[in-house]
């Protein structure tokens, strides 16, 4: 109940509605669209003031709390607004996610999730770690669908899948070598090596750096950039891996 609380919350003193700090004000409005307690419409208020989005104006009031306002912060502002990729409203960026990418696989969606808990927590090493075990479980998952279909290719991939060390850049390597030939028969909007290819290193190269103690940090608009661009890569990998389990499936390594 409590992401439709924040949402709900976000929404009203977004476009203005009321925000007096009283409970008969915000609080009780929000009880009555959502149907939730007036504790779980608290909470969630106290929880978008943890997380930097909304706080207390007291206006000049002193010690009368009836008159404060509650307000968005800049942040809150961003998030109200929707429309881009937003990871300082997780339920809504998962939510477009889900309906962008049917079927997400459940460990992507995990390691996304974390991520965005990251981010949210601040912690934007541990945010670029978990987008790339996510980006290398996306890419795991399109390796395999490749590997037992009909394409050019298919049998070395399978062999390279089969190593036990074989490490995500050596996988996309070989992927990327094998699949080159390939390329033409591949759906509109697939076939565009530089954009897999960059977005790929990116995640690649970042997550490497900061998963290993080389002091590398990682700040919020980086992370940011990594968590806008990454469902671009992640919806390619499942396009891709349904374009190889469809009329190419069955081939043996």
């Amino acid at each position: 109940m409590i992401v439709n609380v924040r949402r709900a919350v976000l929404q009203r003193l977004g476009s203005g509605g009321a925000s007096r700090f009283g409970r008969p004000y915000l609080v009780g409005t929000i009880h009555q669209e959502t149907g939730c307690s007036e504790a779980e419409v608290w909470e969630a208020l106290w929880g978008l003031v943890g997380d930097g989005l909304i706080y207390l104006d007291t206006a000049g009031q002193g010690s009368g709390t009836d008159n404060w306002q509650w307000r968005l912060s800049a942040d809150g502002q961003r998030v109200a607004r929707g429309g881009s990729w937003e990871p300082r409203d997780p339920d809504g960026y998962l939510d477009r996610v889900r309906h962008e990418i049917p079927d997400l696989d459940d460990l992507i969606e995990l390691y996304l999730t974390e991520a965005l808990r990251s981010f949210n927590g601040r912690c934007y090493l541990a945010t670029s770690v978990m987008l790339g075990v996510a980006a290398e479980r996306a890419f795991l998952v399109m390796a395999q669908s490749y590997a037992t279909s009909f394409v050019a290719g298919a049998p070395a991939m399978a062999k390279e899948l089969a190593k036990p060390r074989s490490n995500y850049f050596a996988l996309w390597t070989e992927f990327r070598k094998r699949i080159e030939p390939a390329r033409q028969d591949l759906p509109d909007g697939l076939a565009d090596a530089l954009t897999l290819d960059a977005i790929a290193d990116l995640i690649r190269l970042t997550r490497n750096e900061v998963g290993h103690p080389t002091g590398r940090q990682i700040d919020e608009d980086t992370a940011r950039v990594h968590l806008t661009i990454a469902p671009v890569y992640l919806r390619k990998m499942q396009q891709l891996t349904v374009h190889f389990a469809g009329p190419y499936a069955g081939a043996t390594a």
